[in-house]
């Protein structure tokens, strides 16, 4: 229980700190705007609002924000996950004759637990780095020659 609790306590303290960088990457952007404006790198008729949303959308925490959503989904998944495992093992081990080498608690059993889990979890990563890399915006120097070319 302990263990469950620590493990929440880190990942409030990791989403607030996300949602630290997410204000600060806000909060940056008009300032980025008015000094890159002054330069002349971003067009007249690029407002501030716009020029923030494509700040936030190249610069802003993505990486970090992926990986959060990934160990959330896997701490709050893995009781009942856990559960569905025990019980298909349980199944297939009645089924088989209960033979004793592959009863609960184990080596066998705990050898494939340790599998199942982190095939999951690679999966879950593999999931979320495929959707991370398909959807990656431009970054900002990508934006702002994006914004010059555009009439």
């Amino acid at each position: 229980m302990w263990a469950l609790a620590l493990l929440s306590l880190g990942l409030v303290i990791w989403g607030g700190f996300l949602a630290w960088r997410w204000k600060m990457a806000r909060d940056f952007a008009p300032e980025l705007f008015a000094s890159r404006k002054a330069t002349g790198e971003v067009p007249d008729d690029v407002s501030e609002a716009e020029f923030v949303d494509l700040y936030l959308r190249g610069e802003g925490p993505r990486a970090g924000t992926y990986l959060f959503a990934c160990a959330t989904f896997i701490l709050v998944t893995i009781a009942p996950v856990s559960a569905i495992f025990n019980g298909v093992w349980t199944a297939m081990w009645r089924a088989a004759g209960a033979p004793p080498v592959f009863e609960l608690g184990t080596l066998v059993h705990t050898f494939g637990f340790f599998v199942f889990m982190m095939l999951l979890m690679i999966g879950v990563l593999a999931f979320a780095l495929r959707r991370y890399y398909a959807l990656m915006p431009p970054g900002l120097k990508q934006i702002l020659r994006n914004l010059k070319e555009t009439p």
